[in-house]
């Protein structure tokens, strides 16, 4: 039977993480599944082009507000329910109750602490002698008042995360909640690496519980799995239109072929509102990265200080055998104001070459743009929350909000759309070869593909 002759219980429309991740949970829950992508591999755009930073919840424990701590929190109850299966999803319970990270190859996730160095109120981002206009004056002041509240509530928070007994049942409850009596100074400590350039009479440190991942291997598991179940992809297809049909079917149609449905669910990120258009209040941002060959710094770290334009983060990845350096910060830029996303491209790399001494020895220096769709939050904030909302009768809409939440998204998608629990069972297809739909990370093709064009100069300046 062809495809465009086959009814679908679901198509999905992009083969971003939420895409691929709603897909591989369908189909192992046993639905006919068609899982369509516009570009001949997958995870390519925003889901290929982040920090591969994994967030469980640490770096949002600096909001007042418990919700997205509590949501990234609930990402790992679910991962721990519903993903354990995956050989490769090294996230595990230990016999006394705490979360640990068995490493191998092809690990899902590394087993690094990302840390914190955070600013202190005697740091001159507080100085009031310093300001631009009354708005920075009455922005330090505000800051100047609560900072130490928010950072005492960070490290309540952290505490009671390091504390948990994970076989008590699910954490995203308890662990926002931290009070006074969970504060203590002994996770503070005085930052100890020399690599970069931040005042450690001015900052201090505390070890945090996110972690770097390996996106690769976690789509390939994903891709695998959904292979195995009998899930179907089909790339480099453009969806033109939505029409509906007789028998309550809707009808998928891209520039290859036709699709029939039972249900659609929309995951196409920043291409999404030219298929809902004005009726959901979405919102893209720009982020820039700059990827650094050699490292310029040995750990994993966030910066973190109220003023966002001034934090900084620094990753360590690796391709090929070959460390480097991913570093970002708060910046971000309307994706259609080019002046503007020139101007964050410019302000991350003037930050990175003030804290990172060793960057000027640097043999690639080069800079990227990601883009992060979300629904608007109330008063056009940030929104940090999976989202799912049907526009139709039989089409939904879904955005993960970050990579990490996919997996939530998954599952919170099925018991919405379909009623029930999905499949826990996962048929892992560890034989199956997907390369042929999976590429590098963004910040990891362009290291490899610098190192490759410095040896092919070089053998061709050889052979002549």
């Amino acid at each position: 039977m062809k495809a465009e002759d086959r009814i679908w219980d679901f198509v999905v429309v992009g083969a971003g993480i939420a895409g691929l991740a709603i897909a591989e949970l369908f189909s192992r829950s046993k639905l006919r599944v068609a899982l369509l992508e516009k570009n001949p591999k997958i995870c390519q755009e925003a889901s290929g082009a982040h920090h591969s930073w994994f967030h469980f919840g640490s770096l949002y424990s600096i909001f007042p507000n418990n919700q997205f701590m509590r949501t990234l929190l609930g990402g790992i109850d679910d991962l721990l329910a519903y993903y354990s299966q995956f050989p490769t999803m090294n996230i595990r319970v230990s016999a006394d109750g705490k979360l640990e990270f068995p490493q191998g190859p092809a690990m899902w996730i590394c087993d690094e602490p990302i840390e914190y160095i955070v600013s202190a109120r005697n740091d001159p981002d507080f100085n009031l002698r310093k300001f631009d206009g009354a708005k920075d004056y009455l922005k330090k002041l505000f800051f100047l008042a609560t900072w130490e509240f928010a950072i005492k509530q960070f490290i309540s928070r952290h505490q009671r995360f390091h504390k948990y007994d994970w076989r008590s049942g699910q954490a995203s409850q308890w662990v926002p909640q931290a009070g006074w009596l969970d504060y203590s100074r002994e996770v503070i400590s005085k930052p100890t690496n020399t690599n970069i350039l931040l005042d450690v009479d001015t900052h201090f440190r505390i070890s945090g519980f996110d972690r770097p991942m390996n996106a690769t291997a976690i789509i390939s598991d994903l891709l695998r799995s959904f292979f195995a179940t009998g899930g179907s992809l089909f790339v480099q297809q453009t969806v033109v239109n939505f029409e509906s049909t007789k028998g309550n079917y809707t009808k998928v149609v891209t520039d290859k072929g036709e699709f029939r449905a039972r249900k659609v669910i929309l995951a196409a990120g920043k291409w999404l509102e030219q298929f809902v258009g004005k009726s959901l209040k979405l919102k893209v941002v720009a982020s820039p990265l700059l990827v650094v060959h050699p490292p310029v710094c040995r750990s994993h770290f966030v910066r973190l200080t109220p003023f966002v334009d001034k934090s900084v983060n620094h990753l360590l990845h690796a391709v090929n055998g070959l460390n480097y350096s991913l570093i970002g910060g708060g910046y971000f830029a309307d994706p259609n104001d080019p002046e503007a996303v020139k101007r964050v491209e410019r302000e991350l790399v003037l930050t990175a070459e003030r804290v990172f001494p060793h960057i000027a020895d640097s043999q690639i220096k080069q800079t990227y743009i990601g883009y992060k769709t979300e629904v608007t939050a109330n008063r056009g904030e940030r929104n940090y929350q999976y989202f799912i909302r049907g526009i139709d009768e039989n089409i939904s809409v879904v955005t993960p909000a970050k990579f990490s939440l996919a997996f939530s998204l998954a599952v919170n998608a099925y018991k919405r759309l379909v009623g029930g629990e999905p499949c826990i069972h996962v048929k892992y297809g560890g034989n199956i070869d997907v390369s042929e739909y999976v590429g590098m990370m963004r910040h990891a093709e362009i290291v490899a593909n610098a190192i490759q064009a410095k040896k092919d100069a070089l053998l061709v300046s050889v052979l002549d």
